[in-house]
């Protein structure tokens, strides 16, 4: 019998709507389910209650900042979940403070599509390949 392996989440926290809804669409065409957000309060609600694989979070939205959803990422999941921060404010400083915040990799806004999917595959491959499992059939074992 074949199985998919469960897709990994991505939390996707970003204010512009086409921007959100572009990104949305290309994660779950490579192989990923998304949890898509418009500010942070929405972003630090889910994380309430859940974990992603990975984090996808635009420094400057309403609401929390992505600051604070990076950190809030980090906290809960004792720094194991991966956070992409992207911006279009590429100054030093807040490059730096990306990076202070716990964000794993940075991308200057605007950016190429592949150069997201390189940074989320580095960080977060998708899981789309088939697995054999065994399957009892009347008393015989199936591979």
């Amino acid at each position: 019998m074949w199985t998919v392996n469960p897709r990994p989440t991505i939390l996707l926290v970003e204010d512009e709507p086409s921007l959100l809804e572009a990104l949305e669409y290309t994660l779950r065409r490579h192989g990923y389910d998304v949890i898509a957000v418009g500010d942070g309060h929405e972003a630090c609600g889910w994380l309430a209650k859940e974990l992603p694989d990975l984090a996808i979070v635009d420094m400057m939205i309403p609401g929390a900042s992505g600051f604070t959803v990076t950190g809030l990422i980090k906290d809960r999941s004792d720094e194991r979940v991966p956070v992409i921060m992207m911006s279009g404010n590429t100054a030093a400083a807040h490059r730096d403070y990306a990076f202070a915040s716990g964000a794993d990799v940075f991308l200057a806004k605007p950016f190429m599509p592949a150069a997201l999917m390189d940074s989320i595959r580095s960080l977060c491959p998708a899981r789309m390949e088939p697995v054999v499992r065994p399957t009892t059939r009347i008393g015989k074992q199936l591979a």
